[in-house]
């Protein structure tokens, strides 16, 4: 449902930049933003990459496993050689990730910096048929959400069943404005799709997890 939203928004609002964030930590947000870019390389019209700005966590790496001779974060803290973040395609797929690595680092100065200004533009440079999705830090966690939302064109909001709390979500949505808000995601939930025999847990919903494949870098 998020990848038909999505194809929405490019359509008729040509958004192809998103940001996948929450409003606290350790929700699901990495692994949503890797499956819903993963959901939307299986479109043979478009190329997508899923982008890890969660410089202090980089928890997408850590869903894939990798560890990337230049990372993003030695891209933009400039280190000898770091002239490009090492791409991964994964074998078999249409997506390509950008990772990068943890670090107890001043990211948010990293992200208003030239570097990363640059890159996010060399990503909206690119044809109409390519989108980007973002792994952002949780909202509240730091500005680096909000730095970087600046240079993108629209957001999701990963929350948890059971540990987000609504005031959480509406206060996420009232600080980054709900006019870019491409949806809301509730993961871990229990309740079913639509009604009963089509939950998360049936049949029918068993052969929709995304299991990471291999990469190659």
């Amino acid at each position: 449902m998020i990848r038909a939203k999505i194809h929405e928004l490019r359509t008729q609002r040509g958004w192809r930049l998103f940001g996948v964030l929450s409003a606290t930590p350790k929700v699901g947000k990495s692994f949503i933003t890797f499956n819903v870019a993963a959901a939307l390389s299986r479109d043979p019209r478009f190329n997508t990459t899923a982008v890890d700005l969660d410089l202090r966590r980089a928890s997408l790496t850590e869903v894939l496993g990798v560890d990337p001779p230049v990372s993003i974060r030695a891209f933009l803290e400039e280190r000898p050689g770091a002239s490009m973040p090492t791409a991964y395609a994964l074998d078999g797929e249409r997506l390509v990730i950008l990772p990068t690595t943890a670090g107890p680092i001043r990211s948010a100065e990293l992200l208003a910096g030239p570097r990363a200004q640059a890159l996010l533009r060399s990503f909206r440079a690119t044809s109409e048929n390519s989108l980007f999705m973002v792994d952002l830090p949780p909202v509240f966690a730091n500005d680096d959400a909000v730095t970087t939302m600046a240079q993108l064109d629209g957001y999701i909001v990963v929350a948890e069943e059971g540990r987000t709390t609504t005031r959480e979500v509406k206060d996420v949505i009232g600080l980054l404005g709900a006019q870019r808000l491409a949806g809301v995601i509730l993961n871990k939930y229990q309740g079913g799709i639509v009604s009963e025999g089509y939950g998360f847990d049936s049949y029918y919903g068993a052969g929709y997890y995304f299991e990471p494949p291999a990469v190659d870098s």
